[in-house]
């Protein structure tokens, strides 16, 4: 009767642990199926046993079979393929029990994306496999390094008007000392001075406010003012390096409620940008008309144009117009910021440009009162 009894006990504890082992298993397959991110079982030859649909959606294929029984490498760039490598020796030749990292996979399009991969090896009928995490970070890691290029490049822009004034400075210093009555020398300094303190202030006015943009710190101080008075003060650093010609045509008397200081950088924007990417075209064209409900402000050069493919990009954050092996200076602020005022204001901004004529950089400010 023990022996019956025992032998009863074990059938039921095999029954019970055998209902947990297959609850475990419909568990596991429900969060393996279910899971937003892509996931699949490897063998330690990382041969894709086992795909969910995130898995397939990702890689852009439509089902699992033509996925299942392939190896990774087939869906790795040439240059990535050291990094599986190196998760399939963590993985299996050390025992480590998990283990993550960074790398990029082909889509069936050949699109390459890039990936936060996890691998953690479990146990299975004496073999031990790869359960593999993949987290499709393509935004994430352009974004790092769009601005890693952007810290580089804010560096070199701010480092070149400092030296430039500091050298200035000292050598007015130094003239001064010995005595030297002004002297033209003296004058161009002075003018170099001021230029690179002019543009260093405007540098460090872009990165203020895209800040301020982010933290939703951007608000707007409108007031009545007359449009012909901002156009004539945005213009006086050009007009006095006495090589650009500026025509103002439209309204002179026309009025306008807005917030005057950013209306004044979204035109200093459009101005500098016209003689920077156009330095061949010396006369700049601003009009400002009246159409229904809205003021127009138009800004006109002559010169080598935008090409079409660079022109939907011009208001995005950081981006810069530029050749295969040259950029224009510049944060790549002053035209997303622009934008963002504009938007601020309710009008829109866009630009026109024909290559080898010139381009029109534009924006409306809408009718309004206080």
């Amino acid at each position: 009767m023990n022996t019956i009894a025992s032998l009863q006990d074990v059938i039921e504890t095999l029954k019970k642990e055998n209902k947990e082992y297959q609850e475990s298993q419909t568990r596991f397959k429900t969060v393996f199926e279910n899971s937003r991110l892509g996931n699949k079982i490897i063998s330690s030859e990382l041969k894709i046993l086992q795909v969910n649909p995130a898995m397939v959606e990702l890689l852009g294929y439509t089902n699992k079979e033509e996925i299942i029984g392939s190896k990774i490498f087939d869906y790795a760039p040439d240059y990535c393929h050291h990094d599986w490598k190196i998760l399939q020796e963590k993985l299996w030749q050390k025992s480590t029990p998990s283990f993550s990292l960074e790398t990029c996979l082909l889509k069936k399009d050949g699109t390459t994306i890039w990936c936060q991969v996890t691998s953690i090896l479990f146990p299975d009928n004496g073999e031990t496999l790869g359960y593999t995490i993949i987290e499709d970070v393509t935004e994430k890691h352009l974004l790092r390094l769009q601005k890693e290029e952007f810290i580089s490049v804010a560096s070199h822009e701010l480092k070149t008007p400092i030296t430039t004034l500091i050298l200035s400075l000292q050598l007015m210093d130094r003239k001064m000392n010995i005595g030297v009555s002004v002297t033209e020398d003296m004058i161009k300094l002075c003018s170099s001075a001021d230029r690179n303190a002019t543009k260093l202030s405007h540098l460090v006015n872009d990165l203020l406010n895209s800040s301020k943009i982010d933290h939703g710190q951007f608000g707007l101080n409108k007031s009545i003012f007359v449009m012909a008075d901002v156009i004539d003060g945005c213009c006086t650093h050009i007009r006095l390096e006495g090589k650009y010609t500026i025509d103002y045509t439209g309204d002179h008397s026309l009025k306008v409620y807005a917030d005057q200081y950013k209306i004044d950088q979204v035109l200093v924007n459009f101005v500098n940008n016209a003689v920077k990417y156009s330095p061949e075209s010396l006369g700049i064209l601003i009009h400002v008309e009246k159409i229904p409900g809205f003021t127009k402000v138009i800004v006109t050069d002559h010169g080598r144009g935008i090409a079409p493919e660079n022109i939907s990009k011009l208001f995005e954050r950081y981006y810069r117009i530029g050749t295969e092996h040259h950029y224009a200076s510049g944060l790549g602020l002053g035209l997303y910021i622009s934008s963002e005022i504009i938007k601020k204001h309710g009008g829109e901004i866009g630009v026109e440009s024909v290559i080898g004529k010139g381009s029109s950089f534009w924006f409306t400010i809408p009718d309004g009162k206080p």
